[in-house]
């Protein structure tokens, strides 16, 4: 293939996005069975006969079906041994596997007809040789016939600087801070003739919005429930797959995210947590309020880990900020 490759792929830990670059404009597609959103949440469901990826996975989860059947934050375990599985199919899927899935549904959202043979995914700056090896294999298992990597940090780069004077940025050098739904990197970008670079990165394939929802649980939902109603080792028992409370606990980490969001834009936001009881037998359905402030606490030191990390890049390379 000796043509541009104009499709790229942001495949997440939580969420995915495809979109193609044609004349200089950029359109990001949207799914086409999800109300036109751009984005399709990595989340895997199996069914005895189909795979469901995106948000009606998700909504198996919270419509209380087995939560150990829907997959999602695959993306973390790529380049392992770690596998998953599947009770219907009586067998196991890798994170190649899965992650594949996600990007044959995004391959469902290109409407022009064309085929799509080729794409440029993104990864991590922080990503090892069996990761981004792991990422290539997902590729060409979802019908890519060509895959090309580009560490997120170089991507965020070549969009800034598409809207800057090229000559402008040579020799010039900036920082990328990229928190995402699972995976955290900052990077050291320079402009050496011509071409962008990541000079130096740090980063935690470990840290990300996904873990913020679950400290919420954690430290908000969880306490709340423990005060209000009668449980022993709440906590322990949400996340065991074989314990009643395990549909719950995703239940609430829906609602936890939910709330994340909201508290976005506004200063406090509601949590509602429903179809379930205590141990005494007493009905759950509440709502309740959780503050920026509060959340902002609870998440501090993990956005204080990301400031540490922009440090020892810039104290290494002897740089002022």
């Amino acid at each position: 293939m000796d043509k541009m490759i104009n499709y790229g792929i942001d495949l997440g830990t939580t969420n995915s996005v495809i979109a193609k670059f044609n004349k200089g404009k950029i359109e990001v597609f949207r799914n086409p069975q999800d109300y036109g959103r751009e984005t399709l949440p990595s989340v895997v469901y199996y069914k005895k006969d189909k795979v469901i990826i995106g948000n009606k996975a998700k909504e198996y989860l919270e419509k209380g079906s087995d939560p150990t059947q829907v997959f999602g934050r695959f993306k973390r375990l790529l380049g392992t041994t770690e596998t998953k599985r599947v009770k219907v199919l009586n067998t196991s899927k890798t994170p190649v596997e899965l992650s594949a899935e996600v990007l044959k549904e995004l391959k469902g959202f290109v409407h022009t007809g064309e085929q799509v043979d080729a794409a440029v995914i993104t990864i991590p700056a922080s990503f090892n040789i069996p990761q981004s090896n792991a990422t290539s294999e997902a590729g060409y298992l979802a019908g890519f016939k060509q895959v090309i990597l580009l560490p997120e940090p170089i991507a965020a780069s070549q969009a800034y600087a598409l809207n800057q004077n090229v000559a402008d940025l040579e020799n010039k050098q900036w920082i990328v801070y990229d928190l995402g739904g699972g995976t955290f990197d900052v990077a050291l970008i320079k402009v050496k003739d011509g071409q962008l670079k990541v000079v130096d990165h740090e980063g935690d394939n470990f840290l990300g919005g996904a873990d913020f929802d679950e400290l919420i649980v954690e430290k908000i939902i969880v306490p709340y429930l423990n005060k209000n109603f009668t449980f022993t080792a709440l906590e322990t028992k949400m996340k065991s797959e074989s314990s009643e409370y395990n549909g719950f606990y995703y239940r609430c980490l829906m609602a936890a995210e939910n709330a994340k969001i909201t508290l976005s834009n506004k200063s406090a936001a509601e949590i509602e947590l429903t179809r379930a009881a205590d141990e005494g037998g007493n009905e759950i359905d509440v709502t309740f309020d959780v503050g920026r402030s509060e959340f902002e606490n609870i998440i501090k030191d993990c956005v204080d880990a990301t400031i540490e990390m922009i440090k020892k890049i810039i104290v290494r390379n002897s740089l002022t900020p």
